[in-house]
């Protein structure tokens, strides 16, 4: 859900207007596009599934597997290309396979390694004072980095913003859900919630324009891909109790497999046609943004 899902919101984030890039005006240029829509309710269904697994299993499990989304964001992009004409679709080189298999290798290392234990799903109010004080400065850092830049340094700090978002997000709808055992005023009642409604939101739309601001958008989703499940991996181990196994062989593996699944990602964000390239359609947006005049203000 979440590959298909962002590949469609990719292509949308780059037809929006130059002149609408900002702000309200970049929101109401989303809403303006069918395919945005459908791709948001389909993502809307991608955290509701990434809620289910996280009432089953550890963040250390569930975030890991997720990186599986940029291997159907790819699968999506060759699909989307190949429908706007012969001329824009491209093979998988070697590389590209190569990587997608280093992806899944890495991640399949790591989670053979690591087994993840599930933790006691609890976070105090107490704890959370040291998580929101990170999350903030480390969050605001990026933004303020965003601010005073431009082109691919903007972009990828507002990537980095994102994976923290969400690998936080992960960790506070996990607390939510445990909450559901103990009825649904529980949950109503309980700080994650309403934690949860401010920052989930605030992610999807940091990423909306990280996808937005760069050039190329394949850096952008193998950053928050990345740092996403890296940030819930660190919660979960910091903040919930999970465990993974710790001697000095296991912590090797780990690293490894780790490396070995961000390095393939790179890779696999890097060749992926529909992050490297664009249709004539994508093609003419950029053109527009570059060349701005009255009918890119007119929307």
């Amino acid at each position: 859900m979440f590959g298909v899902t962002g590949a469609l919101q990719q292509r949308a984030t780059r037809r929006v207007p130059a002149g609408e890039g900002q702000g309200g005006g970049f929101v109401r240029g989303l809403l303006r596009q069918p395919v945005w829509l459908l791709s948001t309710i389909g993502s809307v269904g991608g955290f509701a599934l990434q809620g289910v697994a996280l009432a089953t299993g550890p963040i250390a499990l569930v975030q890991p597997v997720l990186v599986t989304g940029v291997l159907f964001a790819a699968a999506a992009g060759f699909l989307l290309r190949r429908r706007d004409g012969p001329r824009s679709g491209r093979g998988a080189d070697s590389a590209f396979v190569v990587a997608l298999l280093a992806t899944v290798g890495g991640l399949a290392v790591f989670l053979a390694v690591a087994r993840p234990v599930p933790g006691e799903g609890l976070l105090t109010v107490r704890q959370l004072l040291p998580l929101a004080v990170g999350l903030g400065v480390l969050v605001s850092g990026c933004v303020g980095v965003a601010a005073r830049t431009s082109g691919t340094v903007r972009s990828l700090a507002l990537a980095v913003a994102t994976g923290i978002v969400y690998g936080v997000t992960a960790a506070v709808a996990k607390v939510t859900i445990s909450r559901f055992s103990e009825g649904l005023l529980a949950v109503l009642t309980h700080w994650s919630l309403w934690v949860l409604v401010v920052i989930g939101p605030l992610g999807f739309l940091i990423n909306q324009h990280a996808f937005r601001e760069g050039e190329l958008v394949s850096p952008v989703v193998a950053v928050i891909t990345v740092t996403d499940p890296l940030v819930g991996i660190a919660v979960g181990l910091l903040w919930l109790g999970e465990r993974l196994r710790s001697n000095p062989g296991a912590v090797a593996g780990e690293v490894a497999g780790l490396a070995l699944m961000a390095g393939g990602v790179w890779v696999v964000a890097a060749r992926a046609p529909h992050l490297t390239g664009e249709s004539a359609e994508g093609a003419g947006a950029t053109q527009a943004r570059q060349r701005p005049g009255p009918r890119d203000a007119a929307g």
